[in-house]
């Protein structure tokens, strides 16, 4: 296994935080339902392509995009009424 350098650890750990703060950038007050729906479309797309489990810690990606589609409905249910 390569050799990753705490430099290099906290620059993917900035990088994801970079991600989510352009999608609330983007999207403002509605950050949470796209960033969620974008998060469940990637998942199902990685699934599609033969991808059958994540570094995320639900590990299994039809169950993380199963759990921000949930995320997403109740956000926009919420917001709507």
């Amino acid at each position: 296994m390569a050799n990753v350098s705490l430099g290099n650890k906290f620059e993917g750990i900035a990088f994801s935080f970079c991600k989510a703060a352009t999608v609330a950038l983007v999207f403002q007050k509605f950050a949470l339902p796209a960033a969620a729906l974008l998060s469940a479309v990637f998942f199902l797309l990685a699934v599609f392509y033969g991808k059958k489990d994540t570094k995320c810690v639900l590990r299994f990606p039809l169950i993380i995009a199963g759990f921000w589609i949930v995320i997403a409905a109740i956000w926009l249910v919420m917001y709507l009424r």
